[in-house]
């Protein structure tokens, strides 16, 4: 991959991903922010109506006051008329500060603390009037009541100007938050912008590493069945060379070795010298075992069973064989294996199962063994199970040139080969064969490709 190519897509996503960090450390400012006016401009709202509503309530209940005592202005309830008095005021002080600290409108809540002012100045002189009378009347309409109703219509306008005032924050608000707003949706455009581009680019790139990567695995594709052609060819060849190498040993060698031993015996019966009698015996023992060691590297190399009588002969040797040089009982096993079975898949079979005998021998000290092989209609069975004392695959290295070899013979004719194992469980190698059709197909599969 090209350096520049790299640093493209690097520099692309990062500035995918600084946009996007960007868009929401914005988006989550502007919602702060905005909550956060918000709930100032509505709790300054409510704080002035309510701020009016009490004053309001208090003059009204200052007016009820006033009226009530010059209705009934008896000398018992002066004193209560006036602690009611100082009451409200002390009630109204409070918050004619607070409203003097928050209203926009100071002129507006001067001339309504001077109103009330008058009011309660005007209330504490109800006490002195005379009981009754027009007196009494006429100084609650000049005195009281305009100073009432003067607090009140402030109150009214200050309620009506708070009440502007919240549309005209509310407006504001608004087009505060579509101006953030659209400099949100530019910056999410800028970054879909980008996130084309760089998806863009990707994109190409991506189909050129496809490309690269069908073309690499089709060359591997070749390559590994070449190797398979050729492991298949060199295993053709050995088993070929074995089957010379084997009947040369035993015709040509054994043969000759064997009528050298006849010649001794026939020259120890014609032979009245004891003292020659001695190294011909020991010639006639030499070439005894001569003849046996032979015999045996022949059915090593290849087993003349297995041509003349079968793979089930050749199998039955094999397993009798392990147990004479082992000890270990092996037992085998044949379900409906035919006779005429190709010679390739008898030499697969048996030499997979070679393998997995000599494998229990060297490491699995079992205590028994069992071979069976059993054939379908489609195809052919085989198992080497043994009670050893198993492995763990994870813990050692179960590919060893041996396996490997199974393996391949296995592919070479479209099969397949298992290794099962645990620890004190034991192992089972299986191979499973198809037959005929399906060999012929993956065998013409394979040149073709070649």
């Amino acid at each position: 991959m090209p350096v520049s190519k790299r640093a493209s897509l690097g520099t692309g996503f990062g500035v995918i991903t600084g946009l996007l960090v960007l868009s929401t450390a914005l988006a989550y400012r502007i919602q702060e922010s905005f909550s956060e006016r918000s709930v100032a401009i509505h709790r300054h709202y409510v704080q002035e109506q309510e701020i009016v509503t009490n004053l309001r309530r208090l003059l009204y209940v200052a007016g009820v006051s006033v009226r009530d005592y010059l209705l009934n202005p008896e000398p018992q309830k002066r004193e209560q008329y006036l602690e009611r008095v100082e009451d409200l005021r002390r009630s109204v002080t409070p918050l004619l500060v607070e409203l003097r600290s928050s209203s926009p409108h100071p002129a507006a809540v001067a001339e309504l603390e001077k109103n009330i002012q008058g009011l309660w100045a005007a209330l504490a002189q109800t006490v002195d009037l005379p009981s009754r009378g027009p007196t009494s009347y006429d100084f609650l309409q000049q005195e009281v009541v305009p100073r009432r109703t003067a607090a009140g219509q402030i109150l009214q306008e200050l309620e009506s100007a708070n009440r502007t005032a919240l549309t005209s924050s509310e407006r504001e608000f608004s087009e505060t938050r579509s101006a953030a707003a659209s400099n949100l949706l530019w910056l999410l455009a800028c970054c879909l912008l980008v996130g084309v581009a760089v998806a863009w680019f990707s994109l190409q790139y991506s189909n050129h590493l496809e490309e690269q990567a069908a073309q690499r695995f089709d060359e591997v594709l070749d390559a590994k069945l070449e190797l398979e052609r050729l492991s298949k060819r060199l295993m053709d060849i050995q088993e070929e060379e074995r089957t010379r190498l084997s009947r040369e040993l035993h015709d040509e060698i054994v043969q000759n070795v064997a009528v050298l031993k006849i010649e001794i015996t026939q020259a120890l019966a014609d032979l009245d010298n004891s003292r020659a009698r001695e190294p011909l015996t020991r010639a006639r023992e030499l070439a005894d075992r001569t003849v046996r060691a032979v015999r045996n590297i022949s059915l090593l190399l290849r087993p003349s069973l297995l041509d003349d009588l079968g793979l089930g002969a050749a199998l039955h040797w094999q397993t009798t064989d392990f147990q004479s040089r082992t000890g270990v009982p092996c037992e085998y096993i044949e379900e409906q294996v035919s006779d005429t079975l190709p010679g390739a898949i008898s030499t697969c079979v048996y030499r997979v199962t070679q393998e997995a005998l000599r494998n229990c021998e060297k490491h699995s000290k079992a205590r028994h063994v069992v071979v069976r092989v059993s054939e379908t209609a489609d195809q052919l069975r085989v198992e080497v199970i043994d009670n050893g004392q198993g492995f763990k695959p994870g813990q050692r290295h179960v590919e060893s040139l041996g396996v490997l070899g199974m393996r391949e013979r296995a592919a070479a004719l479209g099969g397949e080969l298992q290794i099962d194992s645990a620890i004190g469980k034991g192992t089972t190698v299986r191979l499973t064969l198809p037959l005929k059709a399906e060999t012929e197909k993956h065998t013409n599969s394979m040149e073709a490709h070649v």
